[in-house]
């Protein structure tokens, strides 16, 4: 995974913050719980959890430094003692320092969900528990398989050779193996198909400009806006809408053992 720029994320971010925000509002918290926020991007999320856990501890973890530089940025006066660290999901050094693990649409970016589970189990105390939230598998082409798609295009190939898709969107069963795998249980699932209507293509190009770092990272810098307006190009003509995106969601709540 590149290092995303945080400062255009939080430029664009509207989409993933509502779709967390979503997520955080049905998760039941006593106040006093340690939290590890996996993924947590630009902080945004997390210091809306720290609000809710005046008794508690939160820790943000992210493998963007970028993005941890922005996180630190919203509490300069630590008033909510939020940590942010730079640490990759594979390599979490935590061991039952925590209650509660979240993870917002960040691991479908990981291929090896059983060693990403097993790392965030890892970190969870006795009794922990753990909420995930990520892109899944649905019956159309999502725009990641777009840009698949367009990469691999007589223009664009020469930039993508020994390019592996760089996102893993996995089924309910999928996820079910791996947590097995992982040594945690599945409590409940639940799928949503999601719809979001951008202002313009413009806009939407700029959303995915952001997202599609481990395209755009290998492309000239005045390449990088053709490749993403390229891609929500054919992928509007896929789904016959004009700038808007179609994605499912899975939240799977987890438990060790």
């Amino acid at each position: 995974m590149v290092d995303w720029d945080g400062d255009r994320y939080g430029d664009v971010s509207a989409l993933q913050r509502m779709v967390a925000e979503a997520s955080i509002h049905g998760l039941e918290l006593a106040g006093d719980e340690r939290l590890l926020d996996v993924g947590c991007g630009d902080g945004f999320i997390t210091m809306q959890l720290a609000g809710r856990l005046p008794a508690g501890s939160v820790v943000g973890v992210d493998a963007s430094r970028r993005m941890i530089d922005n996180a630190r940025a919203r509490d300069p006066a630590d008033e909510l003692g939020v940590q942010f660290h730079v640490d990759d999901v594979l390599a979490l050094p935590f061991d039952r320092d925590f209650d509660i693990v979240v993870s917002f649409n960040m691991l479908h970016w990981v291929h090896d969900h059983p060693a990403a589970l097993a790392r965030i189990a890892r970190s969870l105390d006795t009794g922990g528990r753990a909420v995930v939230q990520i892109v899944c598998a649905t019956e159309r082409r999502s725009i990641e398989d777009v840009a698949m798609g367009v990469a691999a295009t007589p223009h664009w190939q020469p930039h993508f050779e020994d390019f592996p898709a760089p996102y893993l969107h996995a089924t309910p069963d999928q996820f079910r193996e791996s947590a097995t795998t992982a040594g945690m249980t599945v409590s409940g699932i639940e799928i949503s198909d999601l719809r979001w209507q951008f202002e313009s293509i413009d806009a939407f190009a700029s959303w995915f400009g952001v997202g599609a770092s481990d395209w755009t990272s290998r492309l000239p810098d005045d390449s990088a806006s053709a490749f993403a307006h390229e891609v929500v190009e054919r992928y509007q003509e896929s789904i016959g809408e004009p700038a808007t995106l179609h994605f499912g969601q899975m939240r799977v709540e987890l438990e060790l053992g």
